[in-house]
């Protein structure tokens, strides 16, 4: 009984009362520490864009660049075909769709819970990924039409409207689709394919395709690379949207 109440006085003559101010200070100083060990090891901007690279999944590429080595081969052997040369705008709805899959990845392996927590915010990751295969795709496109103007002797304003619209177009609809947290990664690839198919019946329809002159092509491109950025600049600027949580961990409703 001695030791009870030998123990109780001790209790009460050592009980602490937390004090908020000191409990709110004691966290600010172990936010202080946690940021300054992370300061240490953060990486550059460099080492960030890399170790993004290091994770897009390359097969994809080396698929969107067999495509263009396919046409490559085979134009020659068509000629000066018409049929082939607006076949080229389908060609182009193959290259976007080949990207989509990396695109979407993140979104359809839910894994952007994950890369919230990560030193860089979730929309420097999405930014660099978009950068990163935009870079890439623009690389190939270029040796591309370069290739093709100099060897099947094509004008530039031909690609412009029988490949770069487009596919300018295709990939607007990617972006756009992905913004919605509704649509998947399927939804996304038949979109594009529908797209397509109305190309195609524009671009045979000698009816309304010799009726657009060049002047209304190029207006038209330019207001197709306009709808590009806005659905990349959206997809970008919304993608904490997309969280169960979001950065204040307030439930999305």
């Amino acid at each position: 009984m001695n030791l009870e109440k030998m123990m109780e006085t001790y209790k009460r003559e050592n009980s602490v009362t937390p004090r908020e101010e000191k409990i709110l200070e004691t966290i600010q100083k172990s936010k202080n520490v946690i940021m300054d060990v992370q300061s240490e090891n953060m990486m550059s901007y460099t080492e960030f864009f890399f170790s993004q690279f290091q994770l897009i999944r390359k097969r994809w590429w080396v698929l969107q660049a067999t495509l263009l080595v396919f046409i490559l081969l085979i134009m020659p052997f068509m000629g000066d075909s018409i049929y082939m040369m607006r076949t080229l705008g389908i060609a182009s709805v193959f290259f976007v769709v080949m990207i989509i899959p990396e695109v979407w990845r993140n979104k359809e392996s839910n894994s952007r819970q994950i890369e919230v927590t990560c030193l860089f915010s979730l929309r420097q990751i999405y930014s660099a990924r978009i950068f990163l295969i935009g870079m890439v795709d623009a690389f190939m496109i270029t040796i591309f039409l370069t290739v093709v103007c100099i060897s099947m002797k094509m004008q530039f304003t031909d690609l412009l409207v029988q490949f770069l619209f487009p596919m300018i177009i295709t990939a607007g609809i990617c972006f756009a689709m992905l913004n919605c947290s509704l649509l998947n990664e399927a939804i996304s690839i038949l979109g594009c394919f529908l797209w397509g198919i109305i190309w195609w019946g524009i671009v045979m329809n000698n009816a309304i395709y010799e009726r657009i002159a060049m002047p209304i092509w190029i207006i038209l491109f330019v207001l197709a690379v306009c709808f590009l950025i806005g659905a990349v600049y959206k997809t970008i600027h919304d993608c904490n949207r997309f969280l169960e949580v979001n950065l204040y961990g307030i439930t999305n409703g």
